[in-house]
């Protein structure tokens, strides 16, 4: 393709330079500024009526906005991440921290990460907090978007860096490309990874994929039924009563499976790991694929795909698990 003879170039129209993961197929000059609203959100939300800015940057300027803004989150947030999914039904997954943690925890992670979080295409990070109802979120196309009960603040932070308040027309509400980074030749170090970065980071902050174990529709929401999924399962031999406090060995093993929702998967598998002598510490994924895309050696038959059950087990692999 042709952005993987042009390294680290960015595409640029007359003052805006956009991120290397996010910007239009024509050369549509986006507006830099800010725009904001007095939101209402539909149904029972905690957080109430607020503020909604969205803020649009020049990619240079996306990390020191989107950094000064965070300063206006209260002590201890939850985080958020989105992620391209590898779910061929979901376009995005979404997890969320179950515990709070520190401000400078997330963004000391943020600074680690920063590179891939302001520039890959497939990757959006925030952080909300309960105690002061505010939210900061950077998307995959880079847009910043807060949700705070005032507004100064946030415009205090705008003037700051020479942001003004203007209508804006978004580019990616116009035809545009979204990029991985390892697309770009060069990029192909684990930094450059977003499912490797995702994975670092929903394991350092404790995140969850908010995902109904029941539910299992396509983008329609149409019911799928019986449905074939991979999942990537974290393991350890199971306890025996004279085993004592000996530190557990951990391990990591692929599954390929039929099942009509997550519930049904989850339970197959721990059947499987309990015949197997181990227990099922965490399922690290679970999603579901088209089995036409798997190569012809774990491809199953007709009928497996025709009841629930699981038809390929990989070799396990010890790992040295430092998550949750």
């Amino acid at each position: 393709m042709a952005h993987e003879l042009l390294p680290l170039i960015r595409k640029k129209v007359g003052g805006f330079l956009y991120p290397y993961g996010a910007f239009p197929d024509d050369d549509y000059e986006q507006p830099e500024g800010y725009e904001s609203d007095y939101f209402t959100p539909d149904g029972d939300d905690p957080m109430g009526d607020r503020y909604r800015t969205v803020v649009m940057v020049s990619a240079e300027k996306i990390v020191p906005v989107f950094v000064d803004l965070c300063q206006l989150l209260p002590p201890r947030v939850h985080a958020v991440m989105e992620r391209a999914s590898e779910d061929v039904y979901t376009e995005r997954d979404i997890f969320l921290s179950e515990s709070e943690l520190e401000r400078e925890q997330f963004l000391e992670v943020l600074r680690a990460y920063e590179f891939a979080f302001a520039e890959d295409g497939m990757l959006g990070i925030g952080a909300f907090g309960h105690e002061v109802p505010i939210e900061i979120f950077m998307a995959d196309h880079k847009e910043i978007v807060v949700f705070s009960p005032e507004l100064g603040p946030v415009t205090d932070i705008m003037r700051k860096h020479g942001i003004q308040a203007r209508k804006l027309e978004y580019f990616y509400e116009k035809s545009h490309t979204h990029l991985a980074l390892t697309q770009y030749r060069g990029l192909r170090g684990e930094q450059f990874d977003y499912l490797h970065v995702a994975d670092a980071v929903r394991h350092l902050f404790g995140m969850q994929l908010q995902q109904d174990e029941e539910e299992n529709v396509d983008a329609e929401g149409n019911p799928l039924g019986l449905v074939a999924w991979r999942a990537i399962v974290l393991l350890t031999p199971a306890r025996r009563a004279r085993a004592g406090r000996r530190r557990s060995r951990h391990f990591l093993q692929e599954f390929f499976l039929t099942a009509e929702s997550r519930r049904e998967a989850r339970k197959l598998l721990e059947e499987r790991l309990e015949r197997d002598g181990f227990d099922l510490h965490s399922l690290d994924e679970l999603f579901r694929i088209d089995v036409q895309d798997l190569p012809h050696e774990v491809r199953p038959p007709q009928s497996q795909l025709e009841r629930a059950g699981i038809w390929y087990v990989g070799d396990k692999t010890e790992t040295d698990v430092h998550w949750h």
